[in-house]
């Protein structure tokens, strides 16, 4: 089944915010199935100076916090404050992988943000007063 999601799009409002948002929230929980699955492989036993095991452990305790973040923004359908501010934390983030699938999802999520936020910045024409020249 084709998708019809334009994902080349910025969205334009924060019911599309949110929809980023539950793509970002499936795309962590698809990487952090991954990571445990890894972890699940990783041979024993770990001794805890394993420092590919300790990057992955701390990737998946990284990703199990912004997963609670993200779910808590997404519980109040009302504020798109802490929705923007959960996906912004990703985005600032350093990346998890070399996935192009993340590249896009940052840009897609850096473009609505950025949206977002001129939007909220721009007083209405109205409002603003006449030009003075």
């Amino acid at each position: 089944m084709a998708s019809s999601i334009d994902h080349g799009a910025a969205p334009s409002s924060g019911a599309s915010l949110r929809s980023l948002g539950l793509e970002l929230r499936d795309f962590l929980l698809q990487v952090r199935t991954s990571i445990d699955e890894e972890i699940r492989a990783y041979p024993t036993p770990i001794p805890r100076c394993d420092a590919q095991f300790n990057f992955v452990y701390e990737q998946r305790a990284q990703l199990s916090r912004w997963l609670s973040d993200l779910d808590a923004a997404l519980e109040r359908k009302d504020a798109p404050v802490p929705l923007a501010s959960a996906m912004g934390d990703f985005c600032r983030a350093r990346s998890i992988g070399e996935s192009v699938e993340e590249q896009a999802l940052r840009d897609r999520i850096a473009a609505a943000l950025s949206a977002e936020s001129s939007r909220r910045v721009q007083p209405p024409a109205a409002l603003a007063g006449p030009d003075v020249h």
